[in-house]
């Protein structure tokens, strides 16, 4: 996710967010002079004076005030919109920056282009010292201070501090630094909008991002792979761009004054199976395309699934929204007065026949077809028809199978709607995995299968089914599962 650019390249993505810079200073005094030994900026959306209260305070009351004849520590708060005409022109340009209490000014040694420092936008910097914190811009600049490793004053700051000078200058100013660093000024600028947490659950990537309110341009993607490289085959993607202004799905809240929002969206990844991996960026769409955030390494969806608890008897709790269980009693004790209606020919035949394949293919099945409890009934409408249940174990898998002797695209929407009403009304939070097919006798599917794979239901036409026949001829099993998608 590291990408170079200038500071101000990084300030116009943020355009309005920034209200106050975090300034503190290491200076070093020799020859009658204040010479700067580490510079740290930092952007900040609090306003000056709420930054200099609330978080420089506490390190002011922590370690109190560290001022010795030949070293000291100062933190400034300044406002966002001195930037360019103060800090820039008048103090870095000329190469000096104002010491608090202080007549004379700290000397950089150099002129120095702010605007046009040269950093990196990265997860993780010289300035990031916390477990839980924002992806930054961070310039590094300058050249280690030799003034710093002169025994006398170190021996003159611990005898004030009772502490190292690198210690000192590492907690007050919040930054990993020791003797071998080669640069004197730090300017750090952090992202405010970061993935808070990710899942997954009934084919649905569930995304949660807090961010600032003024923070632009802003989109979520999830991209499901048969791999966990870069360079593993696209099993199924989907984006979704981040606006505030969409309130049913966004949640204000505040954190100490925190103008934050925490966005969540659930995205739908249809295709995706328990052994792909996911992974979900955060990218922001403008000026250019940036990667705000990105996992390090692809989850197995599988991972996410285990957190879930296990569905019970998962073909018997789907057969029940079809046919109750007292139902089916009443058919087998008393087969001679009640009975379901008869078969429909020629569909019931293609249908037993698919029901043979999937048993061949190791499947536990159940065949609904041939009765009345082939349409799952949703409320007073009965639209949902059905025609096999069927599990796979393995991987812990729900098949739904609807047959055809006709068009199979005008199955798609009623197996996706099976589908998310057992997600919904059975299985919900359970880590089962169910997965739409439909065989259709005709030949020549393509259109179908086009339709079909945007919702993850999988169409087999009459040369997908003879292509699982030939597996069974030469006993080539696992092609046959691949066909499926099984492994």
């Amino acid at each position: 996710m590291s990408v170079e650019m200038t500071l101000g390249d990084f300030l116009n993505r943020l355009e309005g967010v920034y209200k106050s810079i975090d300034l503190r200073i290491a200076a070093v005094k020799s020859d009658d002079m204040w010479h700067n030994a580490l510079t740290v900026m930092r952007f900040s959306y609090m306003e000056a004076q709420d930054l200099l209260r609330k978080q420089q305070q506490e390190l002011k009351s922590k370690w109190g005030k560290v001022e010795t004849s030949h070293f000291r520590i100062g933190i400034q708060a300044w406002a966002f919109d001195l930037l360019e005409d103060t800090l820039c022109n008048q103090f870095f340009k000329e190469g000096k920056m104002l010491l608090l209490g202080e007549t004379q000014d700290m000397q950089f040694g150099r002129s120095i282009d702010l605007l046009s420092l040269k950093g990196r936008f990265e997860r993780y910097g010289y300035t990031r010292r916390e477990t839980d914190s924002w992806p930054c811009f961070e310039a590094p600049d300058g050249n280690h201070c030799p003034l710093l490793d002169n025994e006398q004053l170190q021996n003159e700051v611990k005898s004030h501090s009772l502490v190292d000078i690198y210690s000192l200058i590492r907690e007050l100013l919040e930054v990993d630094f020791h003797s071998r660093f080669s640069l004197d000024l730090i300017v750090n600028a952090p992202f405010y909008a970061r993935i808070g947490n990710v899942d997954f659950a009934e084919q649905k990537c569930s995304v949660q991002v807090k961010l600032h309110a003024g923070t632009k341009a802003l989109a979520v993607s999830a991209i499901v792979r048969r791999g966990d490289t870069d360079t593993s085959p696209v099993k199924d993607k989907a984006s979704y761009p981040i606006k505030l202004e969409e309130a049913d799905w966004s949640i204000h809240f505040m954190v100490i004054d925190e103008p934050m929002w925490l966005w969540t969206k659930r995205l739908d990844l249809p295709n995706a199976t328990p052994a792909d991996y996911l992974s979900v960026c955060l990218i922001q769409t403008a000026p250019t395309a940036l990667d705000v955030e990105k996992p390090s390494f692809p989850t197995q969806i599988s991972r996410f699934l285990e957190s879930k608890k296990p569905a019970k008897a998962p073909l018997v709790a789907a057969f029940r929204q079809f046919c109750s269980l007292d139902k089916l009693e009443q058919y087998l004790e008393k087969p001679g007065q009640l009975q379901p209606p008869s078969p429909k020919k020629p569909s019931s035949t293609f249908e037993g026949c698919v029901l043979w394949i999937l048993g061949l293919c190791g499947f536990e099945s159940v065949w609904l077809g041939w009765t009345e409890h082939e349409t799952l009934k949703e409320g007073k409408i009965e639209h949902l028809r059905l025609d096999i249940l069927a599990h796979y174990e393995k991987e812990n898998t729900l098949l739904l199978v609807s047959c055809t002797t006709g068009r199979p695209d005008q199955d798609i929407d009623i197996v996706n709607s099976i589908r998310q009403k057992l997600y919904t009304d059975v299985f919900k939070d359970t880590s089962i995995h169910i997965r739409g097919f439909i065989f259709s006798s005709q030949p020549s599917v393509d259109v179908a299968k086009q339709l079909g794979e945007k919702v993850g239901v999988t169409i087999f036409g009459g040369e997908d089914i003879k292509g699982i026949l030939n597996c069974f001829r030469t006993g080539k099993m696992a092609d046959a599962l691949a066909y499926f998608g099984f492994t």
